[in-house]
C-alpha cells in the first residue's frame, strides 16, 4: 500500500512494510476493543480506547491469557488487554475496494493467537486480497458461565466471550477495512479447528448476520449426528452443564462471587485452563455453550429451522485426521474390539466393508473407514444445509502431508518433539485421548511421531500461501506447486465466492455422491470406493444422537 498512514475510527495508524513481501503493508497491534482486565472480565467486549498523534503498527498486540501447548509459536508477553487485529494489504489506495479474509486460529478454544508464524498473511494478500487476524479470549477467560453472569449479562446468557470479541473484530472489520482499500461488502471469514467451530458458530449465530459474505471452516463441520463433533473443537455445553461447571470453578478457584473472581490473578485462573471434559472423545473443558444469545439452538436444531446464513461455504477435512489412527502397532485383534465398541449392531458389516488383507492392515483398515466417513459427513451436512439455503457447499478432502518438523511433533521417534515430557519442554497436552489400551476405542491413537500423514492442521500453511514464514520444514518442489494451488482455490473463493479459476482443475459444489480431492493432484472423487461403503457410512451417522 503505497499510502500507509490510515485513519480509523479511533485514531491515525501507521503501517510497516512486510519483511516478506515489500509491497504488502502490515498494521500489527491494531485494538478492536478495550481490554478485558477488570471489571471487563467475563463481560461483552467494550469499545476501544481512541488515541492521539499517530500510532506505528509494527508491534503484535499480546495473546490474551493462556497456557500454549505443543507447536504453537504464541509471543510470551501476554495480557488481559489482548482484542487486536492485524491487517495485510496489497492495496494502493481506498479506493481499490479489496476482498477481505478474516482469519479465526484454532487451538481446542484454549490457545492461541492471531500473531502465530502459522497465519502471517503477506501470502495470500499478494493475490489481491486483504488478510485480517485477530486476537480473541480463550480458556477459562473466553468460555466460563455462570447464572451470575448469565443474570449481569443482559441476555440471560453467558460463557461464549470469545464468539463475542469474533464478532467485536468482524463489526471492527465492517466499521474500518474500506480505509485499507477493503471492501465490507466482500468479507470471508474462515479458521480451522476451533477456528473452524468459531466460523460455525457466526454463521449460526443471529448478531453476525451482515458481517460477512462467505464462510471457509477447515477441519470443523460435521454432519450433526457424527459422534466426532462429541470430541472435537465444535463440542459444546448445553447452558446448564457450563453454568454448573462454572459454579464448581468459581469454588474450586476459592472464590464466593463473580466480584472475587475478577481480582484473582491470572496464575491462579489459568490452573486448569486446559484440562478436558469427561465425556467420550475429551473436548475441551473450556468451551461454548448454546447460550440461548450466541448460540441459540443445538447444531441439527439450527439446521432444521434453518438459523443458519444462507453463505457460499467451502468446507473439508484433511486424510489424516477425523478419527484416523496413528499407532502402528494396532492389530486387527485391537480393530475388531474397536469396531465393536464404535459401530455395535454395525461391527460385522464393517470388517466385511473394510477387511484386512495382504496389503492392508488393521490401521490402514481402520483409517478407510475414517477417511470416508470424513467425506460422507460434508456431504451429510451439505443436504442439511440446503434444505433452507441456496447458496454452494464446495467440500473438499486435503491429502498433502507436509515434510516432518525437525523437533516437530511429526518429526521420527528418534527426534525430540516439542511439547515432550522434560523440565525444560512446554507441557505436553494429550489432546484427544488418555492412555488407553489399543483394544479400547478412541478418538485417536497416537503412535511415535504423533502426527501421521495429512495431519490435523497439515493445510494451513499451505492454504495460507506461507511456506517462507515457517521453520524446520524442508519444503520442496511440491510443496510449493501445492501451495500454489490451494491458495489459488482460497483466494477466488474469498473474491467471488467460488474457488475457480484459470488453470486450476475443474472444483464443483459437493454433490451425486463425489468430493474434491485436494493435494499434489485435483480432482472429484466418489465419496468413498464403493456404494455399499457409502451407504454404511450413511447407516452409522443416521443411527447416531443429534447434535
Amino acid at each position: 500500500m503505497t499510502r500507509s498512514l490510515v485513519q480509523i475510527s479511533t485514531g491515525l495508524v501507521q503501517g510497516v512494510l512486510s519483511e516478506y513481501d515489500s509491497s504488502i503493508v502490515v498494521y500489527k497491534g491494531l485494538p478492536y476493543a478495550a481490554s478485558t482486565a477488570g471489571e471487563n472480565r467475563w463481560r461483552a467486549p467494550q469499545p476501544p480506547v481512541p488515541w492521539e498523534g499517530v500510532r506505528i503498527a509494527d508491534t503484535f498486540g499480546p495473546p490474551c491469557p493462556q497456557m500454549a501447548f505443543g507447536p504453537m509459536n504464541i509471543l510470551p508477553t501476554q495480557s488481559e488487554d489482548c482484542l487486536s487485529l492485524n491487517i495485510w494489504t496489497p492495496a494502493g489506495s481506498e479506493n481499490d475496494k479489496l476482498p477481505v479474509f478474516v482469519w479465526i486460529y484454532g487451538g481446542r478454544f484454549i490457545a492461541g493467537s492471531g500473531s502465530e508464524l502459522a497465519y502471517d498473511g503477506t501470502g495470500l494478500a499478494s493475490k489481491g486480497i486483504i488478510v485480517v487476524t485477530l486476537n480473541y479470549r480463550v480458556g477459562i477467560l473466553g468460555f466460563l458461565a455462570t447464572p451470575e453472569l448469565s443474570e449481569e449479562s443482559g441476555h440471560n446468557a453467558s460463557g461464549n466471550y470469545g464468539i463475542l470479541d469474533q464478532i467485536a473484530a468482524l463489526k471492527w472489520v465492517q466499521e474500518n477495512i474500506a480505509a485499507f482499500g477493503g471492501d465490507p461488502s466482500k468479507v470471508t471469514i474462515g479458521g480451522q479447528s476451533a477456528g473452524a467451530a468459531s466460523t460455525a458458530l457466526q454463521t449460526i449465530s443471529p448478531l453476525s448476520r451482515g458481517l460477512f459474505r462467505a464462510a471457509i471452516p477447515q477441519s470443523g463441520w460435521r454432519y450433526p449426528r457424527d459422534p466426532l463433533l462429541s470430541g472435537l473443537a465444535p463440542a459444546y455445553r448445553t447452558k446448564e452443564k457450563a453454568e454448573s461447571q462454572g459454579v464448581a470453578t468459581v469454588k474450586e478457584k476459592g472464590a464466593s462471587s463473580i466480584a472475587e473472581m475478577r481480582k484473582l490473578p491470572l496464575k491462579v485462573l489459568l490452573e486448569g485452563n486446559n484440562k478436558n471434559d469427561e465425556v467420550w472423545g475429551n473436548p475441551p473443558f473450556y468451551r461454548p455453550c448454546i447460550d440461548g444469545w450466541v448460540f441459540p439452538y443445538s447444531y441439527e436444531e439450527c439446521l432444521d429451522r434453518g438459523i443458519l446464513a444462507d453463505v457460499p461455504v467451502m468446507t473439508g477435512h484433511n486424510a489424516d485426521e477425523g478419527g484416523t489412527y496413528a499407532d502402528p502397532e494396532f492389530t486387527e485383534d485391537d480393530l475388531k474390539s474397536c469396531a465393536k465398541q464404535k459401530y455395535g449392531p454395525l461391527a460385522e458389516q464393517f470388517l466385511k466393508l473394510y477387511p484386512v488383507t495382504d496389503t492392508i492392515d488393521a490401521r490402514e483398515a481402520w483409517n478407510q473407514a475414517a477417511r470416508d466417513n470424513s467425506r460422507v459427513t460434508v456431504a451429510l451436512w451439505a443436504d442439511e444445509y440446503h434444505k433452507h439455503a441456496k447458496s454452494p457447499v464446495f467440500g473438499y478432502f486435503y491429502t498433502h502431508a507436509p515434510p516432518p518438523r525437525q523437533g516437530g511433533p511429526d518429526a521420527p521417534p528418534s527426534r525430540v518433539a516439542v511439547g515432550a515430557a522434560g523440565p525444560d519442554s512446554q507441557p505436553k497436552l494429550r489432546i484427544y485421548e488418555k492412555d488407553v489400551p489399543r483394544s479400547e476405542y478412541t478418538y485417536s491413537k497416537v503412535g511415535p511421531g504423533a502426527r501421521y500423514g495429512a495431519f490435523h492442521g497439515a493445510e494451513i500453511s499451505y492454504v495460507l500461501n506461507n511456506l517462507y514464514a515457517q521453520v524446520g520444514y524442508d519444503y520442496g518442489d511440491n510443496d510449493r506447486k501445492v501451495a500454489a494451488t490451494m491458495s489459488s482455490y482460497w483466494a477466488n473463493f474469498i473474491k467471488y465466492g467460488n474457488p475457480n479459476g484459470e488453470g486450476l482443475a475443474d472444483f464443483t459444489p459437493i454433490d451425486d455422491g463425489k468430493i474434491m480431492s485436494l493435494g499434489k493432484e485435483c480432482y472429484s472423487v466418489p465419496l468413498a470406493e464403493s456404494p455399499e461403503r457409502i451407504a454404511f457410512c450413511k447407516e452409522y451417522l443416521f443411527s447416531q444422537k443429534s447434535w
